[in-house]
């Protein structure tokens, strides 16, 4: 299953105790909702940062943007109008962690201040989800 599908299906199906399997060479059932557009320079500043996070250590990260464009690094993007979490988020950039374990969102980053404040909040978000 791609990382993407497992974060929207683990996202979609939070509270329902149905089990999502997490992507191969991933933190089993930890990943993250990037909510951000390609016009905003905040989203623009973290979207690298989220990447250089995430990707070493195998976490998942689904890109959720207002506009439907990409926000590099992350050239894979869904609809956040279509997203059941995504949809309802106005303040950009905000980066949710998904905790299959404990069920659901359990930490909520809003905004961006700089990049060693953000990679900071963001490792701090793993680690209490349960991510290495």
């Amino acid at each position: 299953m791609k990382r993407r599908a497992f974060i929207a299906a683990a996202a979609a199906m939070a509270g329902t105790g149905q089990a999502v399997a997490a992507p191969a060479g991933s933190e089993p059932g930890v990943g993250v909702i990037f909510v951000g557009a390609s016009w905003c320079a905040f989203c623009k500043s973290a979207a690298p940062v989220l990447a250089a996070v995430t990707q070493p250590a195998g976490i998942a990260v689904l890109v959720a943007s207002k506009d439907g464009r990409p926000i590099p690094p992350f050239a894979d993007v869904v609809d956040a109008g279509s997203h059941p979490l995504a949809q309802q988020i106005t303040e950009l950039p905000t980066t949710l962690i998904y905790s299959q374990a404990r069920g659901g969102v359990t930490g909520t980053i809003r905004g961006y201040r700089n990049a060693r404040h953000y990679a900071q909040l963001v490792a701090a978000g793993l680690r209490g989800a349960g991510a290495g």
